[in-house]
């Protein structure tokens, strides 16, 4: 068995002393008057030696274990694998790592999760909560471990934390069908009171207040969370058949658009002949996917910089004390084959009908 490479092998090959060496490895180059020249041979045989520093003797000699947590609702989404892997690229260039998990929207699970990065001495967390998890919130609070909330907030918690605006991108989806002559509107959701579901389709409802004569009712379907896909595509093709007069469908996530592409597909509506259709949310699918899907696409890259850049800085002690820090970031409309404006002709019989 090959022996593992230790601190003092390396120092000994570099003619280092084991302090000097510690000092680049725990990023204190600088601080310590330790020249670029140095610093860079000792990063460069780390990294061909595949050396690995010892976590727990680090906590014990710095208080800090150069590791957070980034607890996120389901790996598997778009939107959240591409969330992590922007997250563990920029940690790895402050020389953090990062433990990652998912809760599949279950609280309990978050909970766990918690308390076992906690156990491991995270320096601190991202975390994408669940309902149910104001009270564990408020206790990394209380024990001062810095943590920053993403893609949602906790009503009634003041936290540091990086959203989106999503009751401007779907009531911008919604304006955009509306003037493209698409007046009855379809919104499918999820039963959720997490934040950003409730503004999406607050959005919708504020941008269809005033154009149309069915009730909300009559144009939101609502599956649960975890529903399996074919419950979800069977839910949508049934809220289709039932609304023959519907022009349009709103999906307020990417997998939900998904599964209703799908659904359209087998009760054989074509798109946007038949019904346009939009999605909060890009996926890969919607750009390759012909007609091509228009949507309200997430800024993911700014959104994981933003976040990790923020939690490091309170890991860090690089922000005054005082009010937490929230960061609003705005979604793109990005326009595209799926809902193109409907032929003059047809505008103008979809309102006379209005009128009647």
């Amino acid at each position: 068995m090959t022996k593992k490479v230790s601190i003092k092998d390396i120092a000994k090959e570099l003619e280092l002393s084991i302090t000097t060496v510690s000092f680049v490895i725990n990023g204190k180059s600088e601080e310590m008057g330790i020249s670029e020249a140095t610093s860079s041979k000792v990063l460069e045989l780390i990294k061909k030696r595949d050396y690995s520093p010892n976590n727990a003797a680090r906590l014990l000699r710095t208080g800090k274990s150069h590791t957070i947590g980034l607890i996120v609702e389901d790996l598997g989404n778009y939107f959240f694998s591409n969330i992590a892997k922007v997250v563990d690229l920029e940690a790895s260039k402050r020389g953090y790592n990062v433990f990652l998990s998912s809760t599949d929207n279950n609280p309990k699970t978050a909970k766990e999760l918690i308390r076992k990065m906690r156990n491991s001495s995270v320096d601190g967390m991202i975390i994408t909560p669940t309902k149910d998890l104001k009270q564990e919130l408020e206790k990394l609070k209380n024990d001062k471990i810095p943590f920053v909330l993403l893609d949602r907030i906790v009503p009634g918690l003041s936290a540091n934390a990086v959203v989106l605006d999503n009751f401007k991108g779907a009531f911008d989806l919604t304006i955009h069908l509306l003037n493209n002559g698409y007046q009855n509107i379809g919104f499918v959701t999820i039963h959720s009171d997490m934040s950003q579901m409730t503004e999406r389709e607050r959005g919708y409802l504020a941008a269809m207040e005033s154009s149309t004569k069915k009730s909300a009712d009559e144009l939101v379907l609502k599956v649960k969370f975890d529903d399996a896909a074919e419950t979800i595509i069977s839910s949508i093709m049934s809220f289709v058949k039932e609304n023959q007069d519907l022009e349009a469908l709103f999906f307020s996530t990417n997998y939900l658009g998904v599964h209703g592409i799908e659904a359209l597909k087998l009760v054989a509506k074509s798109m946007p002949d038949d019904l346009a259709v939009v999605s909060f949310d890009d996926n890969d699918l919607f750009r390759l996917f012909t007609p091509s899907i228009t949507v309200a696409s997430q800024p993911i890259n700014q959104i994981a910089v933003e976040t990790i850049e923020l939690l490091l800085r309170l890991i860090e002690n690089d922000v005054q004390n005082g009010m937490p820090i929230n960061k609003v970031l705005e979604p793109e409309l990005i326009e595209r084959q799926s809902s193109i404006q409907k032929p003059l002709w047809e505008i103008e019989q979809t309102l006379k009908k209005s009128f009647n």
